[in-house]
């Protein structure tokens, strides 16, 4: 049986896929709305690879990396970013919108109960 690592690894890939097809093809609801909700899992899994401490700390984690990158959209530094570098331009996005930060809650919430529930993580992870 593969290690959980391994399958968070999987994980952050296939969704690294998806946020990808979602930023060059998908418009509306999908892009605007799903792609943040994944972005907050991508973020999770990708810790839960290096990181294995209880998933509620992690998701916490991964929801306040999306926090703070939609909050820097209310700062100069976004122009600064949007100047400086195309892929950070992107990766922070455009303009704050409070419906975001309801996104990443529920992306960290769906990463505490895949976590829990289907991969069986709830304590720290081994291998």
């Amino acid at each position: 049986m593969p290690s959980k690592r391994l399958i968070f690894g999987l994980w952050a890939v296939a969704l690294l896929f998806a946020e990808i097809l979602i930023a060059v093809i998908a418009k509306g609801f999908i892009r605007e709305y799903i792609g943040d909700v994944l972005a907050v899992i991508f973020v999770y899994m990708v810790a839960r690879v290096f990181f294995p401490q209880k998933p509620h700390f992690m998701s916490a984690i991964a929801f306040g990396i999306a926090a703070v990158v939609e909050l820097i959209q209310l700062t100069p530094l976004h122009g600064i970013i949007n100047e400086k570098s195309e892929v950070l331009a992107v990766i922070v996005g455009g303009t704050f919108d409070y419906r975001d930060i309801i996104c990443y809650v529920i992306g960290g919430a769906i990463c505490v109960l895949i976590d829990m529930f289907i991969i069986g993580g709830s304590k720290k992870i081994s291998g």
